[in-house]
């Protein structure tokens, strides 16, 4: 039910310490519905839910002098507030249409619910305060916030620890430079989901750009390797532990790797293959410090052994891990002089991996040679993986003029086949995420040329459905080298990245 409360009592809103918990159910796409989720409150008890356009904070003492508490929304629309009744357990649900008027698009609204008593206290527990965004259907609108400094070329770790479980968001390490002069910063931020905003995260044990992230069985999250604030490729290794919310220095590889690809054994061990050990001071000399050795890292002991090499020296390559356990190293960039002259080109080969011998065996080849791909592949919902755009390089000689391609290719650990599936906009350093329908978003990426890149705002969905792929309304601007995460109530949110002018701090966010 929902009614206007009296005046003295409306003006009320923020947050304390909560005591219960407010989430958002859906994204604030218009024409659809913001919904929330109350939990953890008194059964069967009165509760007020409260909007505002801005955080307040608002006193509880206006009503209850004798509350020390204050609500973090304001109080400017306390005579809309929603008066609920809680359940047996202690929930309750909202939810309210927002039409499909493009003058709604970008609303950003407070909420938070308090319990009534009508005694001492007069008030009763509180939720955590949330902010939701609504905005037009497939369009990106800004995120309320941004972060403290420009990043690109960072990892993202999606942490389910703190903030009651809320899969906050930290971005770690990036900078600012390019591909081939990427500077790290040992630096984090978070990104809090139900407030929409960013927060200084904990410091690495190094400062990382390009650097490698994989998520280990036990929660923590393994980061290796990439290039310091100098630009200089390290062998360094960390751990992020969402429990204690701190990064500890772990194992050190045998080689420095950046441009490298890691992926999880289903043992728990994590494999990091190829890279380069120089990325300065230029690209033939970062091409020719392509790596062919390959490392397995353990956590029951931190460190790392050497094992059976790759079938050549490449950078930019993938790896995955398949269905039977298997990893499959795809395309990259491989290093082969001929007669003695270096040269470098961008390579469809494919190799696996048997975890039972550790030997690797020639695999059925993709249809496009295919390079820097390791993070913008798919699992799809049907088992295939999707592998999109590349950096055609036909040799050393061409390398810094070589430019982006629009191919794509699935590729189907049921047949061992690959199939080829273009996509509308050439493209690479772009994200690529799956929604909760089990569509495929391509966001932002790069054109231009390996050392002038020309970073673009399309947007290409592929529907795995139909195998059929279409074009969404463009960013808010252009966006390469970003970091894309998708939310609990269906938001995907893009990171930083670069623009034409550099590195930025904006983070934008579209309902899909």
């Amino acid at each position: 039910m929902q009614h206007r409360l009296l005046a003295p009592m409306l003006a009320l809103a923020a947050l304390a310490p909560a005591q219960s918990q407010l989430d958002k159910l859906t994204a604030g796409r218009l024409g659809g519905t913001i919904a929330m989720q109350i939990s953890l409150a008194p059964a069967s008890n009165l509760l007020l839910l409260l909007a505002s356009q801005n955080a307040g904070p608002t006193p509880l003492a206006a009503i209850d002098p004798t509350d020390p508490r204050s609500l973090q929304v304001g109080s400017e629309l306390a005579a809309q507030a929603v008066v609920m009744i809680t359940s047996a357990s202690g929930g309750a649900l909202y939810s309210c249409f927002v039409p499909n008027n493009p003058a709604l698009h970008g609303f950003a609204f407070h909420w938070q619910a308090v319990t009534v008593n009508f005694g001492t206290p007069f008030f009763g527990a509180m939720t955590n305060s949330v902010v939701t965004l609504t905005g037009s259907p497939d369009q990106g609108v800004l995120a309320p916030t941004t972060m403290a400094q420009a990043r690109s070329m960072g990892v993202t770790i999606v942490d389910r620890n703190n903030n009651a479980a809320a899969n906050d968001v930290l971005f770690a390490g990036g900078g600012t430079g390019s591909l081939t002069s990427a500077t790290g910063l040992a630096s984090t931020e978070l990104w809090d989901y139900r407030r929409m905003r960013m927060t200084p995260g904990p410091a690495m044990t190094a400062a990382r750009s390009l650097h490698a992230a994989v998520q280990l069985a036990d929660g923590r999250t393994l980061l290796i390797g990439g290039a310091n604030a100098a630009g200089t490729a390290i062998a360094a290794c960390e751990l992020y532990d969402p429990v204690a919310n701190a990064f500890t220095a772990t194992g050190t590889m045998a080689s420095p790797r950046v441009l490298h690809a890691a992926c999880r054994l289903v043992d728990g061990r994590v494999m990091v293959a190829g890279g380069t050990n120089t990325l300065l001071p230029d690209v033939p000399g970062a091409l020719a410090g392509a790596l062919a050795s390959v490392e397995i890292w353990n956590p029951a002991t931190g460190a790392w052994t050497t094992v059976n090499p790759l079938g050549g020296r490449r950078l930019a390559l993938a790896l995955t891990r398949l269905p039977d356990g298997q990893i499959m190293a795809s395309g990259g960039i491989q290093f082969a002089p001929v007669f003695g002259v270096p040269n470098a080109a961008t390579i469809n080969t494919v190799q696996r991996w048997n975890p039972s011998t550790g030997v690797w065996a020639n695999g059925p080849n993709m249809n496009q040679p295919r390079c820097g791909h390791h993070t913008s592949q798919a699992l799809l919902a049907d088992g295939r993986v999707l592998f999109t755009g590349s950096f055609n390089i036909a040799s050393i000689a061409t390398a810094t003029t070589a430019t982006p391609g629009n191919g794509a290719e699935l590729y189907s650990p049921g047949t061992n086949t690959w199939t080829t599936t273009p996509m509308p906009t050439a493209r690479v350093l772009h994200t690529t995420t799956r929604l909760g329908d089990g569509r495929i978003v391509v966001a932002g990426g790069s054109q231009g040329t390996l050392v002038a890149t020309l970073p673009i705002d399309d947007v290409d969905v592929f529907n795995p459905a139909t195998n059929v792929w279409t074009t969404t309304p463009n960013l808010t601007s252009p966006r390469a080298g970003h970091c894309a995460e998708i939310m609990p109530d269906g938001t995907l949110v893009l990171f930083g990245g670069q623009s034409g002018g550099g590195a930025v701090t904006s983070v934008e966010t579209i309902r899909f």
